[in-house]
């Protein structure tokens, strides 16, 4: 689209009457490019290749330093930048090395975590041998399928009423996964505010206490679009302190703002 055309054909049109009071103009960005200090396992290289992911943008390779110095990390960065991989690589990372560890995925919505479940079977499946283990338990999950992932899933996947009505409240069930933890994802973290915000915070209060008794220590990954405070917001929520990653490195092209009064 030629968006200084249409501006032309939009102020040239008879009924324009100075309706568009600011123009900005964003140019283009190129990709920043990093590698992270620890290098993934070679079978996730080969299996990101597969997928045409050459190269880690900074804020990837960034999130991977802070979840390798045992930080608990936020990341900040726009649309189809690649926040999903900060934490299937990490999560692959340990399924490669330590297959006993546990990961368990938060989405608002269960379209979410129905889509990022297919995001880690794509790429799992260029992982040859991989067991991935992984599932999405919400209240569509047939009752045998959730019993098996129970006892033996490695990667769950749900959203905060179901981890509160059904996981929490019968956590004895859940005690080897709980045991194993090693990574708690808190995804689209922007839409946690108000009085939904304050029920999550408030579930990961009770989720810190079932944890302690099972004496686990997981690290914690939260993803967000844009937000004005995204430290302070996930600190608040979670209850825990935060490495801050919001040097988006990914490409972008160039973005007209229009404003129309």
């Amino acid at each position: 689209m030629d968006v200084e055309a249409v501006l032309r054909e939009l102020t040239n049109a008879p009924d324009y009457e100075g309706q568009i009071v600011h123009v900005e103009r964003v140019p283009a960005r190129k990709a920043q490019l990093a590698t992270p200090r620890n290098r993934l396992p070679y079978a996730l290289e080969n299996a990101l290749r597969a997928l045409g992911i050459e190269h880690l943008y900074s804020h990837q390779a960034a999130a991977l330093d802070a979840l390798a110095a045992g930080k608990n990390v936020v990341i900040v960065s726009g649309p189809a930048s690649g926040k999903s991989l900060c934490y299937q690589m990490p999560i692959l990372t340990a399924r490669l090395g330590q297959p006993s560890e546990r990961a368990l995925l938060l989405f608002p919505t269960k379209a979410l975590a129905q889509d990022q479940l297919r995001a880690f079977e794509r790429l799992a499946a260029a992982l040859s041998g991989l067991s991935l283990g992984a599932g999405v338990v919400d209240g569509d999950t047939p009752p045998d399928a959730r019993r098996k992932l129970c006892q033996s899933g490695r990667i769950i996947l749900t959203n905060p009423d179901f981890l509160h009505a059904a996981i929490l409240a019968n956590h004895s069930r859940w005690a080897t996964f709980f045991e194993t933890l090693r990574y708690i994802v808190l995804d689209e973290l922007h839409v946690y505010t108000g009085l939904f915000g304050a029920n999550v915070g408030n579930l990961f209060r009770r989720l810190w206490r079932v944890l302690d008794h099972y004496g686990a220590h997981p690290q914690v990954i939260c993803c967000s679009a844009t937000v004005a405070n995204p430290q302070q917001l996930a600190e608040q929520l979670v209850g825990r302190p935060f490495d801050l990653v919001a040097d988006d490195g990914s490409t972008r092209g160039a973005r007209t703002y229009v404003l129309w009064n």
